[in-house]
């Protein structure tokens, strides 16, 4: 590994003990969230899965990367993007309480440890990850039409906040002024995994590396919606059919394909090494 890899790697592993010290807390500690309760169990749902997934996860990815696993590596960052998304919207939209400069430094450190591993990856890096066997064109489809399909619902609430000079409820119900997914997902989600979709479509080299990693972040952001709606049915409110299938078919649709993807990176690490590939056509 480089030197910026290594660097990035240490930042991940301070941002995952903080992660798992934060999620711990929220759950188990009451009157640490000041927020409406509506807000209150989004929060402790995303701490949830944070928890359980998240944080297992990046520990995993970063064991496995640094016994050489392209898999590893790709895991590392996908969940690594989960956590500065999930905590940039802990520091932008959570009441300030004692968890805040918790909440900003595993933003801080999770953003910058991503920044530095894809700025440090290497071409061979990104060439090895072209032995995922990912179905080309059903996987550059996929993520596609799920970036098109957060577009159009956030870009619909906002249309319908501007015409109608009312908040969307998903917003009221935070007592926030607007969202910060909103912001996350239209400029940053939505054109990365866009371009993720467009490049293992078009056969470009980063294509692979990129569905891997965009794969692994919709299926940890599937749960975490998922575990807010699971939050919401146990305090007696009533949670719409449509969005539970709906996330619920993306989520595992995710991981069938990051599944088809790191079972042939184990393969490779085992000595399995089969002709280097893009995807398989399908």
């Amino acid at each position: 590994m480089t030197s910026r890899i290594k660097f990035a790697d240490r930042l991940a592993f301070v941002a995952l003990l903080l992660a798992a010290v934060a999620a711990a807390a929220g759950l188990l500690v009451s009157g640490l969230y000041r927020d409406t309760d509506e807000g209150i169990r989004q929060a402790r749902a995303t701490d949830l899965v944070t928890l359980i997934f998240a944080v297992p996860a990046l520990a995993l990815g970063l064991w496995r990367a640094r016994a050489g696993s392209v898999g590893g590596r790709f895991v590392a960052v996908a969940a690594l993007g989960y956590l500065a998304y999930s905590y940039a919207i802990y520091a932008f939209s959570v009441v300030i309480g004692p968890l805040t400069p918790v909440h900003i430094a595993i933003l801080g450190l999770a953003t910058w440890s991503l920044v530095l591993t894809v700025f440090g990856l290497d071409g061979a890096t990104v060439c090895l990850a072209s032995r995922f066997r990912l179905p080309r064109r059903t996987t550059g489809g996929f993520l596609i039409a799920v970036a098109g399909l957060f577009a159009m619902l956030w870009l619909s609430q906002i249309a319908g906040a501007i015409t109608s000079g009312r908040l969307p409820p998903a917003v009221s119900d935070l007592g926030l002024p607007t969202s910060p997914v909103y912001s996350l997902d239209l400029a940053f989600a939505v054109p990365l995994i866009t371009l993720a979709g467009v490049w293992l479509i078009r056969r470009d080299r980063r294509g692979p590396a990129g569905a891997a990693a965009g794969l692994a972040f919709l299926m940890i952001l599937g749960l975490s919606v998922l575990a807010i709606f699971a939050f919401e049915a146990a305090a007696g409110i009533a949670v719409e059919v449509p969005p539970i299938a709906i996330f619920g078919a993306v989520t595992a649709t995710a991981a069938v394909l990051v599944g088809l993807g790191l079972t042939s990176s184990v393969r490779e690490t085992r000595g399995e090494t089969p002709e280097p590939r893009l995807s398989t056509p399908a």
